[in-house]
């Protein structure tokens, strides 16, 4: 190592210990521009230590730092075995004390235990929980001992790591690598490919014996980034025709986080003195809390816009907000003039803050459409196609990519509708053919305007923009997932993943435990499935919308039964429905809408799966699905 002096090359290898090659360089090369021997090292001390907070390790003593590359599987089986031997001990000492020191050792290795309501805690505390509540904290220590519980968050953790101490580094900016670090964008695309390998060799087979790959399925929806587009346009292009017939004002707002948020500058990528340390989430967070702020002040002053909100990454990595917003247009002053005022509060005074900090374009319809000032945005931060270039000039296939790698890493949602009705219903409504009962005539307006892809027109039928979910005239049916019955020899992959012959003795249980059932009352159910897609089988499927013009009526008491009067039911009648692996949560899944007492079913099928090798051998998927639809 040149430039260092001969009495400290094994220190300072020492100290960067563990280090991707890539971090190392970075502390190497800012440890070269010091003049002396002594400020060089006092800042390898400094930047060391700081690594090791992210970490997670309070020591200034430590020896070595490390973000190497980890066997979650391993780190996952320690962490089990820890929590197991706690777990051990609830025997012999109270529920609370044994909860307690699970939630601290999940604490201390920098994972967010699964959280309980203050209720349930309360009582956790006075030693007064109901059943319901003791299943919801036996399902809290169930999942520290589990290690498909573990392994994910161990893996986000990891990446959150390398991606701050990036930033930490300097190395995510136009200069180096823009939006996320290198790094973490190559971790991104191998496992990204992974995950498709594993879709491509999974099979969901449902009860006609018709099989098909995940990858397949995955690809008919909006995981397909050409479908998510086009589902998103729709969408945006569907409110501004809404809008322009009400008459309603669009204005294009971005916000952006104060410059303490920001890493590093965007013409030099020099370091920014004002920044505290603040990752892309604490400039998400303050975004969040922001336009919460803004919301409030807004309903005070009876002012409610609808619209999308998009956010994207700058060159280092902080968040902005772009919010595309229709509103009546008398009120367009004053909602300008809140996001204003909102959006300055906090370090408003700064240079270049009243200029930086919120920007507004009125969108003029005789110049542009408003779909058209937001379009580039989506298309950016989905497949960057048909853009050339971004505003930093990198290429926006690339562009795209590493904005998806930022969002993934730091779990941040990129798209969200603000206002306006549910999408769910659109894409049921999608999946099926004409309906010609006289009765449903109604519905097959919606359903004809849905898959006419006129969002503006589908929000009108729904109830109109304004209209509270609950009240929307087209509703999401979701249904608890029942247990087969018991002379029905289920597979491995359905069983309760929870059971492992390993740990059987170690690990607690959980008893059966009564839970309320919400009934649906005697509602007329129809079963409906746009079979288009799989013209190729046309033997093994019937037409389901012949069920559906039939009208057939039956008493769905058999599958949710009714509530006493005291909502207390015995664990006989509960027992029939399938709990988590954790056991303190009913199965739900979606089946299809309810339509004003109607409950029209989509989905039909019950799908099991299957891994399949690449010698072509078929085992039973050993993943924690335990359907597929």
């Amino acid at each position: 190592m040149p430039n260092i002096h001969p009495h400290d090359v094994d220190w300072v290898s020492k100290k960067l210990h563990g280090l991707p090659s890539i971090h190392k360089n970075a502390i190497q090369y800012r440890y070269k521009q010091f003049g002396n021997r002594r400020d060089a090292n006092l800042h390898l001390l400094r930047t060391t230590s700081a690594i090791s907070k992210v970490l997670g390790h309070n020591s200034s003593r430590m020896s070595c730092v490390s973000v190497d590359d980890r066997d979650f599987k391993a780190m996952s089986t320690n962490h089990v075995r820890q929590c197991i031997k706690i777990a051990s001990r609830m025997n012999s000492q109270s529920l609370f004390k044994t909860y307690s020191a699970i939630v601290r050792y999940v604490t201390c290795n920098q994972i967010k235990p699964h959280p309980l309501t203050d209720s349930v805690l309360t009582n956790l505390q006075n030693d007064c929980l109901t059943d319901d509540e003791h299943s919801k904290v036996m399902g809290m220590i169930k999942r520290a001992c589990d290690e498909s519980w573990w392994k994910p968050k161990l893996r986000r953790l990891h990446n959150r790591q390398i991606e701050t101490i990036s930033r930490l580094l300097n190395q995510v900016s136009e200069h180096r690598g823009i939006y996320a670090s290198n790094i973490t964008v190559e971790n991104f695309k191998s496992q990204w490919k992974s995950n498709r390998e594993l879709l491509e060799n999974t099979l969901a087979t449902n009860e006609l014996d018709y099989s098909v790959s995940l990858a397949e399925l995955s690809d008919l929806n909006v995981s397909n980034p050409k479908i998510r587009k086009a589902e998103l346009m729709v969408r945006i292009r569907g409110f501004e025709d809404y809008a322009t017939k009400m008459g309603y004002a669009a204005v294009f707002l971005t916000m952006t986080t104060p410059s303490k948020y920001h890493r590093c500058f965007a013409k030099s990528g020099a370091d920014n003195p004002k920044w505290q340390g603040a990752t892309p989430l604490d400039g998400q967070d303050y975004l969040n809390r922001t336009f919460q702020r803004i919301r409030a002040s807004l309903n005070r002053d009876k002012i409610i816009p609808f619209g999308f909100r998009i956010a994207e990454p700058h060159h280092d990595g902080t968040p902005h907000w772009h919010l595309l917003l229709f509103v009546p247009t008398e009120q367009q002053e004053a909602l300008v003039q809140t996001f204003q005022e909102y959006c300055l509060q906090e370090d408003g005074d700064e240079n270049g803050a009243k200029d930086r900090r919120f920007k507004v374009e009125y969108i003029d319809p005789n110049k542009g459409s408003a779909t058209g000032y937001i379009a580039k945005y989506v298309f950016k931060g989905i497949d960057g196609e048909g853009l050339g270039h971004d505003l930093y000039g990198t290429e926006s296939e690339t562009a795209a990519t590493r904005i998806r790698v930022w969002a993934s890493c730091w779990g941040i949602r990129q798209f969200q509708q603000i206002g306006g009705v549910g999408v769910t219903p659109w894409r049921e409504l999608r999946r099926l053919s004409k309906i010609t009962d006289e009765s449903l005539e109604w519905v097959e307006d919606i359903r004809q305007a849905a898959d006419d892809s006129d969002w503006g027109r589908y929000t009108e039928l729904m109830g109109g923009v304004f209209c509270k979910r609950d009240d929307q005239l087209i509703r999401p049916l979701y249904e608890h997932k029942k247990q087969k019955p018991l002379n029905h020899t289920s597979d491995d992959n359905c069983r309760n993943a929870y059971k492992d012959s390993r740990d059987a003795v170690a690990q607690p249980t959980l008893s059966s435990i009564s839970v309320p059932i919400p009934s649906s009352g005697n509602a007329k159910c129809h079963q409906g499935l746009n079979t288009n897609g799989i013209a190729e089988y046309p033997e093994k499927f019937q037409d389901a919308n012949a069920e559906i013009n039939e009208g057939i009526a039956f008493d769905r008491s058999d599958v949710l039964p009714k509530q006493s009067s005291n909502s207390v039911h015995d664990n006989a009648a509960s027992s029939i429905y399938k709990l988590n692996r954790y056991g303190d949560e009913l199965i739900v899944q979606l089946k299809g809408i309810v339509a004003l007492g109607f409950e029209i079913v989509t989905r039909v099928h019950e799908w099991t799966l299957s891994y399949s090798q690449a010698n072509g051998k078929i085992e039973p998927n050993c993943s924690n699905l335990e359907f597929c639809q």
